[in-house]
């Protein structure tokens, strides 16, 4: 990694979501720098008592595309924010402490817009369908509100009892309709309001006891809704004119059902994580099951990189590769703990294609699985010292993660400071741990990705190549102006605590010629005779459900005639489906 200067800031920094500015309170201003070049390009002078009290800071969002992706065709459908093609794109920026907001413009400075909102508190506030749209839950969660900033006479919507103020709301792709999971006395409800208006289009009354979130899919056709892990193992598929399409329910799981629900980033899959530690993809035609990828405590699989971390000495930080067959460490039960330290609690897809997908396990707080949608079975299994709070891919770099680390502490793990981040690209020998370059650590250290430019042979069909790319490659083809330097284009990281922040370069690596074995980017099958193997590339969604022989199988499943003892906990667990027509 290389380092920018550190940067005095308090309450965080946050870079915009086209990676062009990053903003940063220094009471009693704000600064907005150019991600670029780090220099200020706008100071706003705020009130000193605001400026010390400020809990959100936003940005607002990005002109939605009406390029849509359904599996692998590109279809065109008609947006409703055509901004960023006419040239009228705004960027915006929303301050807020308990009671009040404060909505900037960022090219316009004789812009801004005010709003209290009194003694009802702030439990969260966010930009909505555009950058004229500024949505506020109130504390209890007694109402949703909607301000129109285009409005001169103030113009606002209320929609009563949501049910949660950070999660349970969705806007849908391309029409921004706006989805809503609320309570009203006993039943849960989720309204479809209108993109512009608001008005209710269509009213679900949930067959469920307690719904804990919904979210559109990629390509704006379904609308997932799932129950509490309490209640049942289910996942209900709505039309988005609010008919149910499909319930997913689990009929072995006999204890705690869903943790987190999750689409793939084009929508071909909708990925369920339950307390039981296992994946369910289900496709998105029939949404029945595809594929079930288990959390084990031993990995005993050919092509699978396990890698521990190490301390030497008092700062520095490595990895070091685990032998197979390799055990993970698990987290011993507590009857004091609030919540149950099983299943899966956070799923990331790598962008764009989302070909991987990095999971946490409760059960194995420290240990973070990157799974391989292209080989289908895990790729690289990475254990460390803290518990893992995020997991983070590249807004366009696909196979580059970043980890961040609780400080939790552990069995001899006294006196951990937490001042490091992950990073793990699949073209490098080993993964990086990279020390924060503060002298001073001011609370835990918070980490996010600035958005570069994507390379230009990355595509966002499932289809791309498992051949590791180092992003070296193709970062000098990512713009088409020559006299930018190719040091402007490096992967960049936003680092900070909350008294300052520090811009990180993320270097690549060469690829020496013998890195990656064959072995690496070839999948086994049961169903073939003993030494024969198939390409990666068959195993896309459609192979595996053309079939009507394929029957349920697992990686680890021994060959006929093998005396070998199979062992239930010791090894990958890995199962397949046939689509369920």
């Amino acid at each position: 990694m290389e380092f920018s200067a550190v940067y005095r800031a308090s309450n965080g920094s946050l870079p915009s979501p086209n990676g062009s500015l990053i903003a940063s309170i220094v009471p009693p201003r704000l600064e907005i720098r150019s991600a670029a070049t780090l220099q200020i390009t706008r100071v706003v002078n705020l009130n000193p008592t605001f400026a010390s009290k400020v809990q959100f800071m936003r940005w607002s969002p990005l002109p939605q595309s009406n390029v849509i992706k359904i599996g692998l065709v590109s279809k065109r459908r008609s947006g409703i924010d055509n901004s960023e093609e006419e040239g009228t794109f705004k960027q915006r920026l929303l301050l807020a402490d308990d009671e009040s907001i404060q909505v900037l413009d960022v090219d316009d400075d004789k812009w801004s817009a005010s709003i209290k909102h009194g003694f009802e508190g702030i439990k969260n506030v966010d930009f909505g369908r555009s950058c004229e749209e500024v949505i506020i839950f109130s504390d209890f969660q007694t109402k949703l509100t909607v301000w129109n900033l285009q409005a001169r006479d103030g113009r606002r919507i209320e929609i009563p009892n949501p049910k949660f103020a950070t999660k349970g709301y969705d806007y849908r792709p391309c029409t921004s309709h706006f989805a809503l999971l609320s309570r009203s006395a006993t039943q849960d409800i989720v309204s479809i309001h209108q993109n512009t208006t608001y008005r209710v289009s269509h009213c679900i009354v949930l067959p469920t006891l307690d719904a804990q979130g919904l979210r559109w899919s990629p390509c704006g056709r379904w609308l997932a809704v799932w129950e509490s892990p309490v209640s049942s193992y289910k996942v209900l598929v709505y039309t988005a004119d609010g008919h149910l399409y499909r319930t997913h329910q689990n009929p072995e799981c006999d204890g705690l059902g869903v943790k987190t629900v999750e689409w793939s980033p084009i929508g071909d899959f909708l990925t369920v994580g339950g307390h039981d530690g296992k994946l369910c993809f289900l496709n998105n035609y029939t949404f029945s099951p595809v594929i079930s990828m288990n959390h084990t405590r031993t990995v005993r699989l050919p092509g699978v990189t396990v890698w521990s971390e190490n301390v030497l000495g008092t700062r520095e930080r490595y990895y070091r590769q685990v032998a197979q067959p390799a055990t993970i460490p698990t987290a011993a039960s507590n009857a004091t703990d609030v919540a149950t330290k099983t299943g899966i609690s956070a799923m990331a897809y790598s962008n764009p294609d989302g070909t991987l997908v990095a999971t946490r396990n409760d059960s194995m707080p420290e240990t973070v699985w990157i799974w391989s949608l292209k080989l289908l079975r895990p790729y690289a299994v990475l254990t460390h010292r803290n518990p893992v709070k995020t997991m983070s891919w590249h807004p366009t770099i696909p196979e580059l993660l970043m980890i961040q680390c609780s400080l939790e502490p552990t069995v001899g793990n006294v006196g951990d400071k937490g001042n490091c981040v992950y990073i793990w690209c699949s073209s490098w020998k080993e993964p990086r741990a990279v020390q924060v370059p503060m002298e001073r650590i001011s609370g835990s250290i918070w980490a996010k990705w600035i958005h570069t430019t994507a390379p230009a042979q990355c595509s966002s069909s499932s289809t791309v190549s498992t051949s590791p790319q180092p992003f070296v490659s193709t970062v000098d083809r990512r713009s088409n102006s020559p006299e930018k330097d190719a040091s402007e284009k490096r992967p960049m990281i936003l680092l900070g605590d909350k008294e300052g922040f520090v811009v990180g370069y993320v270097e690549d690596e060469p690829i020496p010629d013998a890195a990656w074995s064959p072995i690496d980017w070839t999948a086994y099958s049961p169903s073939q005779a003993p030494g024969q193997q198939r390409p990666a590339s068959y195993f896309t969604s459609d192979n595996i459900n053309s079939s009507k022989s394929d029957k349920l199988a697992s990686v680890d499943e021994q060959p006929s005639g093998s005396n070998e003892r199979r062992e239930d906990d010791g090894s990958i667990e890995f199962r397949l489906w046939k689509r369920g027509y």
